[in-house]
């Protein structure tokens, strides 16, 4: 059941509640049905920030060229040695996905399936059981999902399937990416020629109505993650002088739930719709709470 699509229109809180209500009650069937075939696994990154906004800072000089920025900043909620998680859910398979005829595709002669996670917006949730989704990772701080249904947050990772052990795993290093994301910057002051810090969203945004700075995050060979280019605005949309970007970098590794093989695994029950439904109305309130109020 896909819910970020709720956080991002005009709708009144009613209005929102009575949707969710109703998708709660519609799939209540449903749930029962396909909760044998998949599991609801949290998926965790834990880390450091090793490389801050003022490590990174490029600025755009007047002839077009950039340089390394070392004047003063103000403070970025993301320094050195922070600690940092990114976590999403993903619904994986069981055993039974693949003997209860739903699965169409080739079996594995060594019960090793490899499971694309993508986020229901792009995969279009139809997987029998939702195997394959997985909802928008989340970064701790300030860092968020982007603020439009036009730009949704993505997500891109690999998880092996051992239906003979009854577990998981990861992929080597590098095949995870996600965006798109909004969150604080830097923006140039053309009046005091300074820079002056900005929170995320409107707030980030050159002028009324321009959309705000958004970035994706992507792991890297050596396991960590690292921001794109988060974009560096200045008040002045006319001039190039003093706009750039800079990156942030987390390092530390993803862990997944351990499962017990020879059939004692520990399951990971879906949800019940109560839950579903709280949380998702939590997740409207944290939501609007959020959302920047409009330049």
């Amino acid at each position: 059941m896909t819910l970020g699509f709720l956080t991002y229109g005009e709708a009144s809180m009613k209005g929102r509640i009575l949707v969710l209500l109703a998708m709660a009650s519609l799939s209540a069937g449903a749930a029962a049905q396909t909760a044998p075939i998949s599991r609801t696994v949290p998926v965790i990154y834990t880390g450091t920030v090793t490389s801050s906004a003022s490590d990174t800072i490029m600025v755009r000089q007047p002839d077009g060229t950039l340089a390394r920025y070392t004047g003063p900043l103000p403070d970025f909620p993301y320094k050195v040695g922070d600690q940092v998680t990114i976590s999403f859910d993903a619904t994986l398979p069981t055993r039974a996905f693949y003997d209860s005829g739903v699965y169409q595709g080739q079996i594995a002669a060594d019960g090793i399936y490899r499971i694309g996670i993508s986020s229901p917006y792009y995969n279009g949730g139809l997987t029998p059981g939702g195997v394959g989704s997985g909802s928008i990772p989340e970064v701790s701080g300030p860092i968020g999902g982007a603020l439009n249904a036009g730009q949704p947050t993505n997500l891109n990772m690999t998880i092996v399937y051992d239906y003979n052990a009854d577990t998981y795993s990861i992929v080597a290093a590098g095949d995870f990416s996600s965006g798109a994301y909004a969150g604080p910057g830097y923006k140039f002051d053309a009046a005091s020629g300074s820079y002056v810090g900005c929170a995320g969203g409107a707030a980030c945004t050159t002028y009324a109505g321009a959309d705000p700075i958004l970035f994706g995050l992507r792991q890297n060979a050596d396991g960590s993650i690292a921001t794109g280019n988060v974009g560096i605005m200045s008040t002045d949309p006319g001039s190039g002088t003093g706009t750039g970007f800079f990156s942030l970098l987390f390092s530390g590794s993803w862990n997944l739930p351990s499962f017990g093989g020879g059939g004692g695994a520990t399951p990971v029950p879906e949800p019940g719709m109560l839950g579903l439904f709280a949380g998702a109305v939590a997740l409207v309130f944290r939501r609007r709470r959020k959302r920047p109020d409009p330049a």
